[in-house]
């Protein structure tokens, strides 16, 4: 591989690695122009709600947000462009020039290829089509782009029509082809025009069937007609009737061998004349060469009629100048290719002079780099003009590059600060629209203060009634209702032969007695079980709790409906709360209480905290924490009886010695089973009557407990650290089901304002990101 090719390889390979940053910088415009387009959105339904009057309404328009969402639009394109031209795989040289000036000859000698592929005419222009040719050892072929219908009236007669002041311009083919047209035009350039339209349509037929917006692929040796106008001998013989297959055709991409070295990595790009009179001309070349190459050779011939760069050719280097974009050196894009004639060697000095003093102001190459050379001589085109042209590129391109994407995000920075600018004037007009609209933060405030007071009150009243209940003179009658139904319960038990009945019990122990030869082998595990009973019995006492505290979670359930009472009735049924805001905690409450159990009603609104758009995860904590209490016997008043179960032990501790003995010592007979059997009788009834006692001591401490729990909840839900805060995440979440009527159509424009705020903030966050 030649130095040149491997500078363009390496060129290629930078421009790989830069495509990452210049690809997302594209996505972050364009993501940018989505934002736009939805602020816009927003902005007009916010405009439009009822409590926008005319003077919000005209701060919230912003008159110049079209022309920017233009900008970004084009900005998101001049990265996407700059995208391509780093991902393209080869680097593209166009040729160009006025018609008869060599161009195709140029083009045949770098390529290879011959008038089949690329025709030359003398005295008209002949090329009709741009197409790309590109290095390929092993392929050979021409595949077309072909036109749909929709594109062909577009691109091709739409323009023509145009031109020519004829309207309005078909909108289908069949309108194209029932259309009649002058037969002549006064003005010279237009009736060239008129001919150009007068052609296709005549020979519509010829090309109306290739209208397939397809590509199209066939044998290079068969691709004349598809790239070129017909020639003279063809219209002559033909007339109307010629075929004129180029029409169909927007672009053709050619591959074959081209017959030089350091072109693995080229294209060429072949250009419409400059010059010639088409319709829109300016237009298409500049169309053709902006961002499509990244060189361009101009072609200029020293003849008889051109020895002098003419007015054509100035505009010609005009519209160069002008698409070479942020590429700082016209020289370092556009070439000129002086095309000599070695037979007349006159000329050619006359046009090297000319050069030399009009275009590059007396000194050599000071402006465009002059390629001398006869173009029909492959050798010395090779030599000549693309050895030098590739080694200048391999060196000059990468500044180019640079040029182009510095420049780029240059224009592209002006754009960001144009919206910047956009955004502050919103956000003033959003201030407007905050202090005269909507509902402020500090309603909302008030609201959830409102709430958490009106709730603490009726809290404190129940807390009070709690308390009372704990630690007044009257004992709670239910309770010792139970214990006394559990004490008669454990009474029956024993009497009833501890639940084997009294002869049986009697005939069991003395069985065992005699197997074991003492009485401790029937009474020690007799004991345990009797203990474990007695305590299994008095345990009743847990649906007792359970019924205390099923009580003390529906009274602090009916305190909490009373205020968001709403939330938990059926979506069709809820109604404002006007009460929510009452100052007598006590009153009333406007929302009937549910029919559910308070248990239900308090997992619900701890689930409603948990569950809201701006979560209360201190609520529900305080919330499930009182539903996770559980009272029972077994842990709340168990280990204070424990101590009158001791007698009912086969050792005893003594009372005078506190030395452990023995008190069961009966005889292995029937009456010592008698005596066994009154002995534990006795004791058991004295164990469940010292538990009775002791019960009946400790009648207040369920109340306590329930007092307690309660009061906890209350302070955790009321005054945890992050209970103000939650409140108000709460009111902002319910508020439009805590107090409909109130909040309806003033949140509906909240959120259109919500909205607005969003989609500023995350425009705000694309130019940051961008920026970076």
């Amino acid at each position: 591989m030649s130095n040149i090719s491997t500078a363009i390889d390496a060129l290629l390979q930078a421009r790989l690695r830069q495509l990452p940053e210049v690809q997302r910088e594209s996505e972050r415009w364009h993501t940018l122009g989505e934002h736009l387009a939805e602020l816009d959105d927003a902005l007009a339904d916010l405009r439009v709600h009822a409590t926008m009057d005319a003077e919000l309404v005209t701060a919230l328009t912003l008159p110049q947000l079209t022309e920017i969402q233009l900008a970004v639009a084009q900005a998101a394109d001049s990265f996407k462009v700059i995208a391509s031209r780093f991902t393209r795989t080869t680097v593209n040289i166009g040729v160009s020039g006025a018609a008869r000036m060599g161009k195709s000859t140029l083009l045949q000698s770098i390529s290879g290829l011959d008038d089949n592929q690329i025709p030359t005419g003398h005295g008209i222009p002949v090329t009709a089509v741009r197409s790309r040719i590109f290095h390929s050892p092993a392929v050979r072929r021409a595949e077309l782009e072909m036109h749909s219908p929709e594109s062909f009236l577009t691109a091709v007669i739409s323009p023509l029509h145009a031109a020519l002041d004829l309207s309005p311009a078909p909108r289908t083919v069949a309108e194209f082809r029932d259309w009649v047209y002058p037969e002549a035009h006064p003005d010279t350039r237009h009736r060239v025009l008129l001919t150009r339209l007068r052609e296709l349509h005549s020979a519509l037929t010829s090309y109306e069937p290739l209208l397939t917006g397809g590509v199209k692929t066939v044998p290079l040796e068969e691709v004349r007609p598809f790239v070129a106008y017909p020639t003279h001998e063809e219209i002559s013989k033909a007339g109307e009737r010629v075929e004129r297959a180029y029409a169909a055709v927007r672009e053709a991409r050619i591959e074959c061998a081209f017959p030089h070295e350091h072109v693995a990595r080229i294209g060429i790009v072949d250009l419409p004349g400059l010059g010639e009179v088409v319709a829109d001309a300016e237009r298409q070349h500049v169309a053709g060469l902006r961002n499509e190459v990244d060189a361009v050779l101009v072609v200029k011939r020293s003849s008889d009629t051109s020895s002098f760069f003419d007015e054509t050719d100035t505009a010609g280097l005009g519209l160069l100048d002008e698409v070479r974009g942020f590429v700082r050196s016209t020289g370092e894009f556009a070439y000129l290719v002086h095309n000599t004639d070695p037979d007349k060697p006159h000329l050619a000095e006359n046009l090297r002079g000319d050069l030399l003093r009009n275009v590059n102001g007396g000194e050599p190459d000071r402006f465009f780099t002059v390629f001398e050379t006869d173009v029909r001589d492959p050798e010395r085109v090779g030599r000549e003009v693309l050895g030098p042209l590739l080694k200048r590129m391999a060196e000059g391109l990468p500044v180019m590059d640079a040029e182009v994407l510095a420049g780029t995000r240059t224009q592209a920075s002006s754009v960001r600060d144009r919206t910047r600018l956009q955004l502050t004037d919103l956000r003033r007009a959003l201030d407007q629209v905050a202090r005269r609209a909507g509902v402020p933060e500090e309603v909302n405030e008030a609201k959830a203060a409102q709430l958490r007071s009106t709730i603490a009150r009726r809290l404190r009243v129940l807390v009070a009634e709690l308390a009372a209940e704990a630690h007044g003179s009257v004992l709670d009658q239910g309770f010792g209702e139970a214990v006394e139904k559990a004490y008669e319960d454990v009474v029956g038990w024993i009497q009833d032969g501890f639940g084997k009945g009294p002869d049986a019990w009697k005939e069991e122990a003395l069985a065992c007695m005699i197997t074991e030869g003492h009485a401790a082998a029937f009474a020690g595990p007799e004991f345990s079980r009797i203990r474990v009973e007695i305590s299994r019995r008095f345990a009743a006492l847990d649906d007792f709790f359970t019924a205390r505290l099923t009580a003390a979670w529906d009274r602090t359930a009916a305190v909490l409906a009373a205020e968001c009472g709403a939330l938990f009735q059926d979506d069709g049924s809820k109604e404002a709360d006007s009460a929510s805001s009452s100052d007598d905690a006590t009153a009333a409450p406007a929302v009937a209480p549910v029919a559910r159990s308070g248990r239900d009603v308090l997992a619900e609104l701890a689930e409603l905290f948990a569950a809201s758009s701006q979560p209360c995860p201190g609520l529900a904590s305080a919330v499930n924490s009182l539903l996770d209490v559980r009272l029972e016997y077994r842990t709340l008043l168990y280990p204070r009886v424990r101590p009158d179960l001791a007698p009912l032990n086969l050792q005893v501790t003594h009372p005078d010695t506190g030395e452990q003995m023995q008190h069961v010592a009966v005889p292995l007979t029937a009456e010592g089973a008698e005596h066994l059997h009154e002995l534990f009788n006795s004791l058991a009834e004295q164990a469940a009557f010292r538990i009775q006692r002791s019960l009946s001591q400790e009648a207040a401490v369920p109340a306590v407990v329930i007092h307690a729990l309660v009061e906890q909840f209350e302070d955790t839900l009321i005054r945890s650290g992050t209970s103000v805060m939650e409140f108000r995440r709460f009111v902002r979440s319910y508020r439009n089901d805590l107090w409909p009527a109130e909040f309806k159509g003033i949140d509906e424009a909240n959120s259109r304002f919500a909205r607005v705020l969003r989609v500023t903030q995350d425009i705000s966050k694309t130019l940051e990101e961008g920026q970076r």
